[in-house]
């Protein structure tokens, strides 16, 4: 007999959604993690992070954020919020618990290996996210470097690089926050930030009002005044020349839509100095693709992450062939299907469905990061997951009592 009938893999905000979708909907659930603290990855972040959505789309069901945080909260007032989110629900995650395996079963069960041991489950929603899975990039020399290379993640605090001569690797809202906080106490008073392609800055409040208002506002006019409205508010940015930074070319995947004055400022005072992107390390520094050789202390790679579910899912899965996310226009609750190192989805019974592709009873939360944001659509996915294995469980025992 299964252990339950859904299982959930991890307690960061895709999981708590995922287990109150299965809850409201009447399903028997288990929802397990491997860390001892609630939404580890929120909990471990720097001090400085701020949320780059806004409070207008980043809340869970039935509890607000304080109006003393601001329109956007830091990573310790998420994590905090997200606690005593879960505290209200009551939520019965069952911590310490580390998924080594998860296999289809020929019955059609999802066998499932863990810490403890062998179980099964009729469904089971993997929803452990991105940001526990770093990728490094393979840059010649890095092994012969003598000074200290982290990944982002591994980024706590600007101690880390006070007084070293400091390059972060990668132009993502990581890279820039942590180019800004380092930059104030490095060496020579700037880190350098290594960009590839180019960014792309915006006013974190185009014509007044941030972002998320002009969505807000979008929905509830026509879809063609809707998409003009976005389009417009999208199109205002900076200057970049006043900044000494250069454009990505379109759909490079690389432009990073930065809204905020720390870059700005940082760029403008020399405490954040752009450069290329490395293209060798030796024991002292780096070589730029523009020639130019930087002696280092400390390289931090904002570079990215992949699905941690490449862990343990043990299937063939399909992928897109996408490396970046498509304009979206005002289809905010439908995000693109496979990018960013997640598995296709079957979306023939719906525009946004959960399951893996080819594998019934295997659904995923916490995949689409752009639109509304990714707390948003975290919320919409796990209803929509909820939904779909509600429909599933009926038929597999509808199934069951005609055999």
């Amino acid at each position: 007999m299964p252990t339950a009938d859904v299982l959930v893999i991890g307690s960061g905000p895709a999981g708590i959604n995922a287990a109150y979708a299965l809850r409201n909907a009447g399903i028997e659930y288990r929802i397990i993690d491997r860390s001892q603290t609630l939404a580890t990855t929120w909990h471990s972040l720097y001090p400085s992070l701020r949320l780059n959505t806004s409070r207008f789309f980043s809340e869970l069901p039935g509890r607000k954020f304080p109006l003393r945080w601001g329109i956007f909260p830091t990573a310790p007032q998420y994590h905090r919020y997200l606690s005593d989110w879960v505290a209200d629900q009551q939520l019965p995650i069952e911590p310490g618990i580390e998924v080594h395996r998860v296999a289809p079963r020929a019955d059609g069960l999802w066998q499932v290996e863990t810490s403890q041991g062998i179980e099964s489950y009729r469904a089971v929603i993997p929803a452990t996210g991105v940001f526990d899975n770093p990728q490094l990039p393979e840059i010649e020399g890095m092994d012969r470097f003598e000074g200290t290379i982290l990944h982002s993640r591994d980024f706590r605090h600007p101690d880390q690089a006070r007084g070293k001569r400091t390059l972060v690797v990668g132009n993502g809202p990581s890279g820039t926050d942590i180019a800004v906080a380092a930059g104030q106490v490095a060496a020579g008073g700037s880190a350098w930030l290594a960009i590839r392609t180019g960014v792309d800055l915006r006013p974190r409040y185009p014509y007044g009002l941030p972002r998320h208002a002009w969505m807000l506002l979008g929905s509830y006019f026509p879809r063609p005044m809707c998409e003009w409205l976005q389009r417009r508010t999208g199109a205002i940015k900076y200057n970049l020349e006043d900044f000494g930074v250069w454009e990505a070319p379109a759909n490079s995947g690389s432009a990073v839509g930065y809204r905020g004055p720390e870059l700005l400022n940082a760029l403008r005072q020399g405490a954040v100095i752009p450069t290329r992107h490395p293209v060798r390390f030796d024991a002292r520094g780096a070589t730029m693709a523009d020639g130019q050789y930087v002696e280092l202390d400390l390289a931090i790679m904002a570079t990215g992450f992949l699905p941690v579910l490449h862990h343990y899912l043990d299937i063939d899965m399909q992928y897109s062939k996408d490396s970046y996310y498509p304009e979206v226009g005002c289809d905010w609750d439908i995000g693109p299907n496979g990018v960013r190192g997640w598995p296709l989805r079957d979306v023939s019974a719906h525009p946004n469905g959960r399951q893996v592709l080819g594998h019934a009873g295997l659904y995923l939360v916490g995949v689409f990061y752009k639109g509304r944001g990714a707390f948003y659509n975290m919320t919409v996915e796990a209803a929509i997951a909820a939904e779909q294995i509600s429909e599933y469980l009926t038929q597999r025992h509808f199934m069951a009592a005609a055999a």
